[in-house]
């Protein structure tokens, strides 16, 4: 029974280790899976990349559009251009609309494949 004694001072001995060990492993736990832990700032990073990348993105398709907003106002040769698509002619111009014939054959549909020009 000697040995008993010398085992339970020994488990005394390690209790405070034991508790310290604990913590640190529950610290250590909390500081990576925590929400602002080593896990959740990874992932924020890789977020921020990937916002960052659509904010530039974005900053250019502004600075395109800014740039056909201001040919829009300013470019007579865009500002024609654009009412053409629309369908608008100038004053001076005759549109002349020709009916398809009825008994017209239909065009068949184009061969895929390489064209000639």
């Amino acid at each position: 029974m000697a040995g008993t004694g010398k085992d339970a001072t020994r488990w005394k001995r390690r209790i405070p280790l034991l508790l310290v060990a604990a913590l640190v492993v529950t610290g250590l736990f909390i500081s990576l899976f925590r929400d602002m832990g080593i896990v959740g700032t990874w992932r924020l990073r890789g977020t921020e990349r990937q916002l960052r990348s659509e904010v530039e993105k974005l900053r250019q398709e502004n600075a395109r559009l800014k740039r056909q907003v201001d040919d829009l106002r300013s470019n007579p040769a865009t500002i024609e251009e654009e009412a053409r698509k629309q369908g608008m002619i100038k004053k001076e111009e005759i549109v002349i609309v020709v009916p398809q014939r009825q008994d017209a054959p239909t065009q068949p549909p184009p061969k895929p494949g390489p064209r000639r020009p």
